[in-house]
Parts: structure tokens; C-alpha cells; sequence
């Protein structure tokens, strides 16, 4: 079981506040509770007889089990509500220091030539998952914007095509389509002499693989650069169903 270590204490703030929530009691977190020389009866009419202080002391005593043992003693006098606040107060600047240290990592994850897409997205989505642990949740769109920003030119196509498309995908959505746009350009980087020194794009508008299965369409403006086109003609099912991009047809005859 993973306990609270300190950079995690927002994900375990959140995790206290809903398990005492479900269990009726989130209010003993709220205020303090104070020690009376005599036990205070909460509901004088139950035959359990209820304390106010018991009930709190139950919950401290739980709290305490999920943190780490080196931390334990440090709040081991405290009530539910100093807890919680002495828990967030202490760890507040180391939770702030890495959260600045992680977005600047994640700022320099770009994709490196030659390196695997999938390997890249998975990266990425690490970088964001550790963001969550400490507290911080970044939206589905600013997810894909940051992979999308960290991919390379060779990638420019797929942007365009993504947002002209108006897609809305999570990362793992991201992968499979980003990895089928990988083989095509692997697989077009390999064609014959006549096209070796075209990029990638010029050389779909050269010639359409009959090898990989797809194709992409391309057209070349007045001014000899590459723009995307989506043509209007008919889609397979399986490419509509999946939300691949448009402009990636069924297989050539």
C-alpha cells in the first residue's frame, strides 16, 4: 500500500477528505476538536455512548497508519484537523520545488530523431502522471497540446490534420495513431533513388505505397509546398469507427 511520503500529500489530502466523507465523519476535520477534562457524549440517547473526543482520536489514529513510519511521530499528538493542516503547511514548498522541476523536464521532452513514438508518448504521460501525484491534474487537451508541441516536423502533417479535424483524444488514444504515422514514414523513407532526396511529404505526392496498406493524399500549391488535403471521397468503416484521420485512405487497387 503506497502511504503518504510528503510530495504525495495532496493526492492523501484528497484521499482522507473522501473516505471521511463516505463515512459521515469529513466535519471532525473542519474544526479543532478540543480535549475536555471529561468525555463530551455527542448523542447522550445512544446506548454506545458515543465521544466526541473517541471518534476523533479513532480517525487521527487511522489517518496516521497511511503515513510513512519517519513521519508518523511528528503528528502522532495532533487531532484529525491540526493533522491535516500540519500535513499541508510542512509539505507545501517541497511539493511546490518538484512540481517546477517536473514541468521543466517535461518542457524538455521533445522527440529525438530515430526514437520510438510510442516510447515518447509513454514519457510524456509518466511526466503527467507524476504532475498528479502531487496534487496536480492537467486537462486532457493540455495533455495532447504538450505531446503534440514536443513532436517533430515530421510530424506537421498529423497536427494540421488533428486539429483541422477537431479531434478530442486522450494520450493513450494518441498512441496508436501516432504509431501507424510513424510506419508510413518509415516505410516512404526507404523508397527508391528518384524520390531520396524529397521529404517525407513530397515524396507521397511522387508516389502512393502499395506496401504499407494506406496511403496518404498530398498535393503540392502554385509555390511548390506540400499542404494537407482531404479529399471527399469515401472512407472505410474500420478508419471512421476508429478515429483515425480522414486523409488516411483505404489501401490503394
Amino acid at each position: 500500500m503506497e502511504r503518504l511520503t510528503g510530495l504525495n500529500c495532496k493526492e492523501w489530502l484528497r484521499n482522507w477528505r473522501l473516505a471521511l466523507g463516505i463515512a459521515g465523519k469529513l466535519h471532525l476535520t473542519e474544526y479543532p476538536i478540543p480535549v475536555p477534562q471529561e468525555q463530551v457524549i455527542i448523542n447522550s440517547s445512544c446506548d454506545e455512548g458515543n465521544f466526541l473526543v473517541d471518534v476523533s482520536e479513532e480517525i487521527r489514529d487511522l489517518m496516521l497508519l497511511t503515513i510513512v513510519p519517519e513521519f508518523r511521530k511528528d503528528f502522532e499528538s495532533l487531532g484529525p484537523y491540526e493533522l491535516m493542516q500540519s500535513v499541508e503547511e510542512r509539505f507545501r514548498k517541497p511539493v511546490e520545488e518538484e512540481r517546477a522541476r517536473i514541468f521543466k523536464r517535461l518542457a524538455e521532452c521533445k522527440l529525438k530523431e530515430g526514437s520510438s513514438i510510442d516510447s515518447h508518448v509513454l514519457q510524456i504521460e509518466a511526466y503527467i502522471g507524476e504532475l498528479y501525484k502531487i496534487g496536480y491534474s492537467m486537462s486532457q487537451e493540455s495533455s495532447v497540446n504538450t505531446l503534440l508541441a514536443s513532436l517533430t516536423s515530421k510530424y506537421d502533417l498529423f497536427i494540421q490534420t488533428y486539429r483541422k479535424e477537431d479531434q478530442k483524444k486522450t494520450l493513450m488514444e494518441m498512441r496508436p495513431l501516432l504509431t501507424l504515422f510513424e510506419s508510413l514514414l518509415d516505410r516512404h523513407s526507404s523508397d527508391g533513388s528518384a524520390t531520396s532526396g524529397l521529404s517525407p511529404v513530397e515524396r507521397h505526392s511522387k508516389k502512393r505505397s502499395r506496401s504499407s496498406g494506406y496511403v496518404l493524399s498530398w498535393e503540392s500549391t502554385e509555390s511548390d509546398t506540400v499542404t494537407e488535403r482531404l479529399e471527399d471521397a469515401p472512407r472505410s468503416k474500420t478508419f471512421e469507427s476508429s478515429g483515425i484521420p480522414k486523409n488516411l485512405k483505404t489501401p490503394v487497387p
